[in-house]
């Protein structure tokens, strides 16, 4: 049994993936990911029968072309689903190590989902499109009030607000906070940042984006988020220019890392904030 359920997710993850793959595609183009319900071809728009549309396991079989016109097929559509297998595993080893409840591993699943869609079209196309942020936005407050447990481990820097006692208010609250705090840290950093370097540091997809995260992860794992999203941004930046010297590098996917590591390791994360507070004294 112990065995079990991380295999299960990592199939159930591996599924999951093909569908954000669909999305990845269909989401910026304007085109409904449930209308047509089979997948097809982006070039010949042949549907996909469904023994070439099994995750893991279809884009080696075809060797990376569609079967009916050849045309190749992006390592993307394996990497997405992979990805998504192996996080759907690891967040379920490492929440329930430590004793998160079902709801809450649920919801961390989907917002993981909500990180990876948001990644690969920021790489693709240097936009996260509003219906990831602005409804997962929307979705953050009903699903906080509806399993409080989200804001309800203070080791992990999830903690109430205003109203510690009411299971109403006081997610609600936290969430709202985070939402906040998330948007208006990224916000005010875009500003400082035109105003110092004379042209846009930061989309305001980018500051939508950090208030879905602050919305399930409240004001604190959301600030520390921003800080090591951008210590990651900086490492990257300083490779992507010295690799193809632009200055332009979607900050999409450093947000996302950053979140997967604190929502997974952010009692690590504040123990390592409070030793460097404790040596600094």
């Amino acid at each position: 049994m112990q065995l079990f359920w991380p295999v299960a997710l990592f199939i159930l993850g591996s599924i999951f993936g093909s569908f954000l793959n669909v999305c990845i595609y269909r989401l910026p183009r304007d085109k409904s990911p449930w209308n047509p319900s089979r997948s097809y071809c982006p070039h010949c728009h042949e549907k996909i029968a469904w023994y070439d549309n099994i995750p893991l396991v279809s884009w080696f079989a075809l060797g990376a072309q569609c079967r009916h016109c050849g045309s190749y097929i992006s390592p993307r559509y394996a990497v997405v689903e992979f990805l998504t297998a192996s996080v759907f595993a690891l967040t379920y080893l490492v929440m329930s190590g430590r004793g998160e409840p079902a709801p809450v591993i649920a919801v961390y699943l989907g917002l993981m989902c909500l990180l990876i869609l948001s990644s690969f079209i920021d790489l693709e196309l240097r936009i996260i499109p509003n219906e990831i942020t602005l409804g997962g936005a929307a979705l953050a407050p009903v699903v906080s009030v509806f399993i409080p447990e989200l804001h309800a481990n203070p080791a992990l820097g999830r903690a109430f607000v205003f109203n510690h006692e009411s299971l109403f208010w006081g997610p609600l609250w936290a969430c709202l906070a985070g939402m906040a705090a998330g948007a208006l840290v990224t916000w005010l950093s875009g500003v400082a940042g035109k105003a110092l370097f004379r042209r846009e540091a930061m989309g305001f997809g980018d500051v939508k984006f950090m208030a879905l995260i602050g919305g399930f992860l409240g004001w604190l794992p959301v600030l520390i988020i921003f800080f090591l999203a951008a210590l990651l941004g900086a490492v990257g930046g300083v490779a992507h220019l010295l690799r193809t010297r632009g200055h332009h590098i979607p900050y999409g996917p450093f947000l996302s890392v950053a979140a997967a590591v604190v929502m997974l390791w952010g009692d690590k994360v504040l123990a390592l904030l409070k030793w460097a507070q404790i040596g600094g004294e």
